[in-house]
Order: structure tokens, then sequence, then C-alpha cells
């Protein structure tokens, strides 16, 4: 999808958001009318113009109902409108769409506007042959399920082929998404413009929630403050109203798609966000629509069919492309002949025994493929190199790790709000870390670098490497209790100790995360020149080098296999020390 259409089309940048009023009963019929026969655009964009309408002094704002924004939200990725759609119509439909969802994001706060109630997914269960199957829970009320009873749209898009209930819910459609980055790049296309979509509206969601909630606690700081009679029994009931306002966060769309009764919830959450195209990852995020992959009837179909439509007239010695068609048949011919001919010459004479064949010694040569491009490689050389210098492409590129570090960050928001309800901070970043530990150097410096991928906050990024470290470094490395990092745990605990293991890719990931935490404690003026730093820095260089060294000169097979990851580790070192030089150089200035 082209960006011109994803650019939000609202108002400036710092405008207050305006209050939503009903949609007019004509344009709902219109609207629904168009939706019937199939005039998508037509209708999407009635609804824009509506949402539209008026000037950016304009306090209210006609918005759409949210079966209106659930079936645009599925006209991004539904196969009808995307890879299978054939009419112009229907490959408008998810441009259009994204303009309308991405006005209403910027004009409406999402509990306002309703998404909530419109992306919400129906309660289902998978059958043993993979169907899903629609639950019937008695404890739901209609607000859950409110896509299954619109009089005024028979689409079966928009009811049960719809993206809300197709999916099993939300982590269900981001793991197979995460998968299309993968294994199916013309889909992916689409689902990315969805996930994107979708991360910003559970971004901004629960950042009003946020803002809502702070000027909660200081209007009650104000009114403790106001009553100074009754200090002591205000302090214990504001406690207890603190920990009832929590309930807002409950509500967020966010933490509605976390809440759920699958066992072993959490864990599952993290696998979609790591989904990366395996066996495992595609038997447990399958695809949501039926057939999503097939494709549309080739375009050259139409031309070969109108092959013989040129003009022909034999008065006037117009023959079409029958001459044309007539020289190629020759053309073929005389090929035909050529290598009846060639094969005759190179054929042996009749009656002449075959050349025998020599005898090959049994244990002593590799048997090699003649009409292999490259000889044969051992299979355990193969996966280990692969297994730690893959590139980014093994899990979808730049743009598929940037959404599955903005999802890390949201689960992150969650745990710090709503701990007892989710998961503590440490047990989610355990799961973090228990993913991202095993990853390929290049995707594993995407995850903890703070530049080349900067999705998370400072503090959730610092959180991340430090977890990562504390897997990683030797088990002889002190530990100390403090639980904000500062530059006296970082030189005492991570900074001059090696990896676990001898291995080169852990020893070089053991600095690439250091370098993230000097680069993020020096942005935060945490960090000062010293000569304990810089002994520090260069003493961890030596011991992670001669570590892996001494590895690599015991063993052939590990000096092949990890050349490359000795690169990483070296430049990694090389990077640490340019950032000693350059905090000396900030400390004279």
């Amino acid at each position: 999808m082209s960006d011109q259409h994803s650019e939000a089309m609202g108002p400036p940048v710092g405008m207050a958001y305006r209050t939503p009023t009903g949609l007019p009963f004509e344009i709902a019929e219109h609207t629904g009318i168009f939706f019937e026969e199939q005039l998508y655009t037509q209708a999407l964009t009635l609804l824009f113009n509506t949402l539209a309408s008026g000037t950016y002094a304009s306090k209210t704002v006609i918005a759409p109902l949210p079966e209106h924004l659930a079936l645009a939200c599925t006209f991004l990725v539904h196969p009808s409108t995307t890879n299978r759609a054939k009419k112009p119509e229907q490959q408008e439909a998810p441009q259009v769409a994204l303009r309308l969802l991405r006005l209403i994001s910027t004009l409406i706060t999402p509990k306002d506007a309703g998404l909530g109630l419109a992306f919400s997914f129906k309660l289902t269960r998978t059958s043993r042959s993979g169907r899903l199957l629609h639950a019937d829970d008695a404890s739901s009320s209609p607000k859950d399920v409110p896509h299954d009873k619109i009089p005024w749209q028979k689409l079966d898009v928009a009811n049960e082929s719809s993206l809300w209930s197709r999916a099993e819910d939300f982590w269900h459609a981001v793991g197979w998404a995460f998968n299309c980055s993968v294994l199916h790049p013309e889909r992916w296309e689409h689902w990315q413009t969805w996930l994107r979509f979708m991360c910003d509206i559970l971004l901004d969601d629960w950042e009003q929630r946020e803002q809502e909630y702070e000027e909660l606690l200081e209007k009650k700081s104000q009114e403790e403050q106001e009553e100074t009679t009754r200090e002591t029994t205000t302090r214990k009931g504001s406690r207890s109203i603190k920990n009832d306002d929590l309930a807002i966060f409950r509500e967020s769309m966010l933490f509605r798609y976390i809440y759920s009764g699958r066992h072993g919830k959490n864990r599952r959450i993290v696998r979609a966000i790591f989904a990366d195209g395996s066996t495992p990852s595609v038997n447990e995020f399958r695809q949501v629509f039926a057939k999503e992959l097939k494709h549309s009837k080739s375009k050259s179909a139409p031309e070969k069919a109108k092959k013989r439509k040129s003009e022909v007239n034999i008065d006037e010695d117009k023959y079409g492309d029958y001459l044309s068609q007539d020289e190629s048949d020759e053309e073929s011919t005389e090929v035909t002949d050529q290598s009846k001919s060639t094969s005759r010459a190179s054929s042996p004479p009749v009656g002449a025994m075959p050349r025998r064949s020599k005898r090959t010694r049994r244990g002593t040569r590799t048997t090699v493929d003649p009409t292999a491009a490259e000889p044969v490689q051992d299979s355990s050389d193969t996966t280990t190199l692969t297994q730690h210098s893959g590139g980014v492409s093994t899990m979808g590129g730049l743009k598929s790790l940037g959404l599955r570090k903005k999802l890390l960050g949201l689960l992150s928001k969650v745990s710090e709000r709503l701990e007892d309800d989710f998961m503590p901070v440490s047990e989610l970043y355990y799961l973090f870390v228990e993913n991202i530990r095993p990853l390929p150097l290049p995707i594993f410096q995407t995850f903890v670098s703070p530049y080349i991928l900067p999705e998370l906050p400072d503090d959730q990024q610092t959180t991340l490497c430090q977890s990562l470290l504390e897997t990683l470094r030797q088990s002889s490395a002190p530990s100390m209790h403090e639980e904000w990092l500062d530059q006296v745990k970082l030189e005492t605990c991570f900074l001059p100790f090696a990896a676990t293991t001898s291995s080169a890719a852990d020893n070089a990931k053991v600095s690439i995360a250091l370098e993230a935490l000097v680069i993020l404690l020096a942005n935060g003026d945490l960090l000062t020149m010293t000569p304990e730093f810089k002994e520090s820095v260069e003493r961890g260089i030596l011991q992670r080098a001669s570590r892996v060294q001494d590895d690599m000169r015991r063993s052939i097979a590990s000096r092949n296999k990890e050349s490359l990851e000795w690169c990483w580790l070296v430049e990694s070192g090389d990077r640490l020390m340019f950032l000693v030089e350059m905090l000396a150089l900030r400390g004279t200035q």
C-alpha cells in the first residue's frame, strides 16, 4: 500500500480531540446500501467526507458507527480486497479504509470513538481439524460480540468472514502476521499496515488513560491538602481509592486483548510476537482467512484470449498476427531439427558398445553432485553458521522487527501498571530474554540497540539490556541488589566480564549489550569519565577476546564456524573504546 494513503489527514498536531456525535439515520442507510451493493469505496468515502466535514475550530464531529470501523479494518487484510481483489471497488477499498481509520484516530480518542467495541474479537474455539467454531458463552454481553446482529449488512465479509470472526484473538492475528513477514511477503504487505495501525491505536488508548489517571491523582492530591483536619484518614482512604482507579487501565483495549482464560496465555503472547515462520510457529498461528494465500487469476489470461483480435484484411494484405505465428512455427521447427541432428551426432553408432564408466573407490572420496553449483557442505556447520549469522530477513526485515519491539514496549507498560492482573515486570522481561538471547547477531543487535530501531523508551531498553546481561555474563560476576542501574553497578557487575560460555557469538552479544547500556546511561547524563570506568571497559574487552581465542586455538572447527562472530566481537570492542573517548572529550568541554 502506498505511503500517500497511509498518511493521516487530520487536524494539525497539538489540537484537542473532538467530541463525537451520532451518525444521522439517512447517512447510515445510504452507507448500508453501498456496502450491500459492494460499492466499498463509495461507502467509505461518504463516511470519510462526513467525518472530515466542518472546520478545525469545530469541537464536535460526526463519527461512523463501530460496525463501520470494524468493516473498514477488515478491508485492510481481507483476501477479497487485497490479493484476490478483482474489481476496482475491491482493489481501492483498503486505501480508502485506511484514510478513514487514520482520520478518526486523529480527531477522536479511541475510547470516545468506540474502537474497543469495534475491534473486539468473537469468542471462538478451535476444532481438531483447525476450523474455527463459534462458542456460546452465556456470560458474554451483546457488546462483546457487536458484529453478529447488523440488520443492514448482509455481507459475509462483515460477519462470518470478517477479521474479528476468523481470528481466535488479537495474538492469533499478530502471530500469523509475523509468520507472513517471513514466509509470505505479499501478504505481509497488507498485514503490516493493519498491525502498525493497531499498535498506534493501542498506544494512543493507553496514553490517554495514563493522562486521565494522572489528572485524577492530582485532583485527589489537592483534595487531601484541603482536608487537613482528617489527614490520616484521608491518606488511608486514598490508597484504596488509588488501587480502585487502576480499573481505567483494565478497561483498555490492550488489557482486554491480554486478558483471556487460555492456559499459558502469557507465553503464547510472547510467542506470537516472536513468530518466525518455523513449523511450530505456523502450526500455532495459522492462516486467519480461508485460502488466504490463494491469488486471483493471472492478468495474462485475458491477453491470451485477445491474441487474434488484430485487424485482418486479405485484399489489403493485412493478415494480423497470422504471419508472425507462422514465422514462430518455422523457427521452432528449425530449432527442433538442429537439436535432433546434434543428438544424432553425439550418440554412438549403431552396434557400438557403450563406454563403461570407471568404478568408484569406496570410502576414499566424498561423493559430489557434478550438477551442483557449489560443493555440499557439512549440515552441522551450515546450521551453526545460519543460527549465529543470519540476517534480519530471517525474522521479516526491519519493519517486522520494529513492530515486534513496539509490542514488547506495550506489554511492558501493562506490566508496570497492572502487575497483579498481568505479570511482574521481572517475569515479563525473563520471557523476552528467553526469545531474544538465541537470536542471530544482526537480529539481536536490532532488539538491543537504542539507535537501530528506537521503538522502546530508554528505561525499557535499559531494563531489557540489563536482563540479557544477567543471563549472558559469567557466573562469577558479582550481583548488586540496587533496582536502578548506575555507573557503579555497570563497572562492578557487567563491564569487566565475559560471557558464561567461550562462544564468540555469546561474547559478542555481551559486548553489544554493554554498548547499548553505555549509550543509554550517557544520554541520561549518568556516566562520567573516570580511570576506573576506562579500566573496566578495557579489562572486559580483553577478557572476552582471550576467552574466545583460547577456545578457537583448541578447535579448528570452532575457528571456522565462529570467524564471522569473532569479527562482530572485535568491532564491538572498538566501538566501546570509541565511546570511552567520546566521554573523555565531553568531560573536557
